[in-house]
């Protein structure tokens, strides 16, 4: 029994030698608590800054700080092991964002970074791109010319240079002229005179010569000079024309072409996507125009435009490659919206066959400029965008009264249009409307 006893004490003691051993050997492998850099916060945490007074980031705090927590090693070698797979992986590609890391998500249909110098709010122009678009006609000009052309005496009358056949150009006793419209109807010479107070109330009066009515009568001064010219004009005694201001060295306007497709087509114009991206700055000044036009034909539900050219493509697909009717540019470079007796009033009635053209193409334009978006929403909210419209008709316009105003039906329906419009701008606001934060 007593030689048993020692045998287990002995081979006790040699399992307590061996224990003691791995323990001092484990003990030297561990590193030293000591070895932590206590000078360098952790990347998790916010540098703390040097003490008031403090000789720099290497100088001793003020009050004694707390040792930060030793890191666990293996979670050290986990990470630093994951960040050299990711390395790893991105190699041959694009650097990869570590895994911890949050990334900034851009939502789909916002405009992309390129872009954001030609819009602002994800909608609307810069408003150094509008800064570039040409002056046009400006308020000071427009009255002037109208002023002037009301009491000029009309010396001669010529034929071409103004559209229809049944136009003339007309020339003043000063040497200035102007285009005279002479409508089939009285609607189109009022569909014109509205046209262009609409282009007033909506800030685009740089878009549309000035206009002044004027009654054609034989013994009246203004046309007394020229009473061969109107009998072989055959114009109706005491109708009511349109005096235009005449441009001369204008320019026909094609479509421009990154905006057309393969099929001639338009293609959406908005600031996301791309349409907008890698386009010159007379490019994109010819779009602010354009989108401007776009949305005035709507309103006046002008069909003998760019939507002729839209109907013609069933038949023609090489229409959107030709100038476009009625559209000019001037020698500054603005867009001259030309010809408008076709809005509101003939517009209107014949609209329901034209809408399938006039809406889809407003639909597929979500860039706006800011002050003509302003100004539609600005009627959209008043509900009375007839009223305002016959009062700056009867204010600026001496022969008002001899002019049918816009029939009810046809003023509620100016409303509802501005309503759609309003909508859709709004609609292109919350889908591409670039958010703080965004």
């Amino acid at each position: 029994m007593g030689r048993r006893m020692r045998g287990a004490a002995a081979t006790a003691g040699l399992w307590l030698l061996a224990l003691g051993s791995l323990l001092a050997l484990w003990g030297r492998l561990l590193p030293p608590r000591t070895a932590l850099p206590a000078s360098r916060p952790p990347e998790d945490r916010t540098p703390r800054r040097p003490a008031v007074g403090g000789g720099g980031p290497d100088s001793a705090p003020r009050f004694p700080q707390p040792p930060f927590p030793a890191r666990d090693p293996r979670g050290a070698s986990l990470k630093t092991f994951r960040t050299l797979l990711t390395l790893a992986a991105g190699a041959d590609g694009p650097p990869r964002r570590p895994p911890g890391e949050r990334r900034r998500r851009v939502p789909d249909g916002r405009p992309r970074p390129g872009e954001l110098a030609v819009v602002h709010g994800g909608v609307f122009w810069s408003r150094g791109l509008e800064e570039q678009v040409p002056r046009g006609f400006s308020e000071a000009q427009a009255a002037a010319w109208l002023q002037a052309a009301r009491g000029a005496r009309v010396v001669a009358l010529e034929r071409g240079g103004c559209g229809r056949s049944s136009n003339r150009l007309a020339r003043f006793a000063d040497g200035t002229r102007a285009c005279v419209r002479y409508g089939i109807n009285p609607e189109q010479i009022q569909g014109e005179a509205l046209s262009y107070y609409l282009a007033c109330l909506l800030g685009l009066r740089r878009h549309v010569p000035p206009l002044a009515l004027s009654r054609v009568e034989a013994r009246g001064a203004q046309w007394a000079q020229v009473q061969e010219e109107l009998r072989a004009a055959h114009w109706t005694e005491g109708s009511v024309v349109s005096l235009t201001s005449w441009l001369p060295n204008l320019t026909d306007v094609v479509v421009p072409a990154p905006w057309r497709s393969e099929d001639g087509h338009l293609r959406p114009l908005r600031a996301a996507g791309g349409e907008l991206a890698n386009r010159s700055q007379e490019e994109l000044v010819d779009l602010v125009q354009w989108t401007d036009l776009i949305l005035f034909d709507y309103l006046t539900a002008n069909f003998d435009r760019l939507v002729s050219n839209l109907f013609s493509l069933q038949w023609d697909p090489r229409v959107m490659q030709r100038a476009t009717s009625n559209l000019h540019r001037g020698p500054g470079g603005a867009l001259v919206f030309l010809d408008n007796e076709a809005g509101l009033v003939h517009g209107y009635r014949v609209a329901g066959m034209w809408d399938k053209y006039n809406e889809p193409l407003l639909q597929s334009v979500c860039v706006f400029r800011e002050r003509t978006a302003r100004r539609v929403l600005e009627l959209h909210r008043g509900q009375d965008a007839a009223a305002r419209l016959l009062r700056l008709y009867q204010h600026h316009e001496p022969r008002f009264p001899e002019l049918a105003e816009l029939a009810h039906p046809h003023a509620q329906l100016l409303q509802r249009r501005l309503d759609f419009l309003a909508k859709h701008i709004l609609h292109c606001k919350a889908k591409y409307g670039r958010r703080p934060g965004t």
